[in-house]
C-alpha cells in the first residue's frame, strides 16, 4: 500500500519535531520542510522560529526521525507579505498580526505550494488546534489543551486550506508533548518556545525593525492626554499600541494608557482612567468565514479580540462595504486597530476580521 505523503513544517521546536513522528507512526510518508524567512546575515543565531538555530534543530530533529529534510527559500514572499503589509500598519496608526499573516500567506499558502511540488497531500505542523468536517466542509476547532490553543492564530485559514492540512497535536497538552519527545529521545524535547517576532534583532521592537527594514522616516509628534494636556514628545507613534502602559516615555508617576493613536496628527493620545479603554462594540472588515458559513444579521457568537484573551459573547451585524458591527455583552477593553478579531460558536471558528476601531 502506498503511504499518502505529508509535507511537515519544521521549526526546531518539540511540538514541530513531535507533529512529524506522530505522523510517521500513523503511517505517513514524511518529509520535513524548513521555511528560510530571511537572510543568514539576518539570522545569525536568532530564536526565532525562523533563524539559523532552528534550522540546525529541524535538520537534527529530521536526521533523528530518519526523513528527508529541506530548507525553502521564502525570503521575498515572507518580505512582501507579513513584513511589507505589517510595515504600512504601523505606519497607519494600526498594529498588525504578523503571526496570522504569515499563516495565511506563507506556512498554509506558499508552503502547500511547495508541497504540491513534492507530491505531498497535506502540510502538517506542531499548533495546537484540530480541524473538524461539518456537513463534509472542514471546520478550525480549539485545540484541546486550553492553555495552548493556536486557533486565534489560524482563524483566517480557508477550507481548502483547512483541507490539507493536519494539525497532530490538537487534542494534546504541552506536558505530553515534551514526554512523546523524551520517549523517542528527540534532540528538540527540551527545546524552549520559539519567539514568534522574527527579526526584531538588535532592535527595541519589532516596530522599529520594521520601519528601519523598509527605510522609513519616523513620524515625531506629540503625547496627549484624551484632555487635550500635552504631555510629552514621541520619536514615531508606530512604536505605541492602544492599551500600552508601559515605555510610553513620560516623566510622570502617574499611569497612563494608550486610548487611540491619530496618525493623521502624529498624535498618541492617553488616558489616566482605564475606564476610557472600554467599549460596547467594534467594527471590523476584511472577515474569512468558515466554509460553507452565511452570516446572518445579528447573528450569536463568542468574540476574541487577542490571543490569550478570554472571548465574550457578541451580536454581530452587517454594514455597508463588507464592513461588520460586533456589540459585546460585556465591554472589551484596548480593542487595538489592526489586530485580529475571531469569532467562534462554542470551539468551532465561524470566522476572522480586522478591527477597524470603536463604534
Amino acid at each position: 500500500m502506498v503511504k499518502k505523503r505529508v509535507v511537515a513544517a519544521m521549526s526546531g521546536g518539540v511540538d514541530s519535531s513531535v507533529a512529524a513522528a506522530m505522523l510517521i507512526e500513523q503511517g505517513y510518508e514524511v518529509i520535513g520542510v524548513t521555511l528560510k524567512l530571511h537572510e543568514c546575515s539576518e539570522a545569525s543565531d536568532s530564536p526565532s522560529c525562523c533563524g539559523i538555530d532552528g534550522m540546525t534543530k529541524a535538520r537534527a530533529a529530521a536526521n533523528a526521525l530518519g526523513i528527508r529534510h529541506y530548507v525553502y527559500d521564502c525570503v521575498k514572499d515572507f518580505e512582501k507579505a507579513v513584513l511589507e503589509r505589517s510595515w504600512k500598519e504601523y505606519d497607519s496608526g494600526r498594529t498588525p498580526n504578523p503571526c496570522l499573516l504569515c499563516n495565511e500567506y506563507v506556512k498554509f499558502g506558499i508552503l502547500q505550494d511547495f508541497a504540491r511540488s513534492l507530491h505531498a497531500e497535506y502540510v502538517a505542523t506542531g499548533h495546537y488546534a484540530q480541524i473538524g468536517f461539518i456537513n463534509g466542509m472542514p471546520v478550525l476547532k480549539r485545540g484541546s489543551d486550553t492553555n495552548k490553543d493556536q486557533s486565534y492564530f489560524l482563524a483566517g485559514l480557508t477550507g481548502e486550506q483547512l483541507r490539507r492540512s493536519l494539525f497532530p497535536l490538537g487534542g494534546m497538552d504541552k506536558p505530553q508533548v515534551r514526554e512523546y519527545a523524551r520517549s523517542l529521545n528527540l534532540p528538540t524535547a527540551e527545546s524552549t518556545e520559539s519567539q514568534d517576532a522574527c527579526l526584531v534583532g538588535g532592535f527595541e521592537s519589532f516596530a522599529e525593525m520594521l520601519r528601519c527594514r523598509f527605510g522609513s522616516s519616523a513620524k515625531h509628534g506629540e503625547i496627549v492626554t484624551d484632555r487635550g494636556e500635552v504631555m510629552a514628545r514621541h520619536k514615531g507613534f508606530h512604536g505605541f499600541t492602544v492599551g500600552q502602559r508601559r515605555n510610553l516615555g513620560l516623566t510622570t508617576f502617574k499611569r497612563f494608557w494608550v486610548k487611540e493613536i491619530d496618525a493623521a496628527n502624529s498624535r498618541v493620545i492617553i488616558t489616566d482612567d482605564q475606564k476610557n479603554l472600554l467599549s460596547p462594540s467594534i467594527m471590523a472588515d476584511g472577515f474569512s468565514w468558515r466554509e460553507g458559513f452565511i452570516p446572518a444579521d445579528g447573528f450569536s457568537c463568542l468574540a476574541q479580540i487577542r490571543y490569550r484573551h478570554k472571548p465574550v459573547k457578541a451580536n454581530v451585524y452587517a454594514e455597508d462595504g463588507g464592513v461588520y458591527r460586533i456589540d459585546f455583552e460585556i465591554q472589551e477593553k484596548a480593542a487595538a486597530p489592526g489586530q485580529a478579531v475571531v469569532l467562534y460558536e462554542n470551539d468551532i471558528v465561524l470566522g476572522r476580521g480586522w478591527i477597524k476601531g470603536k463604534t
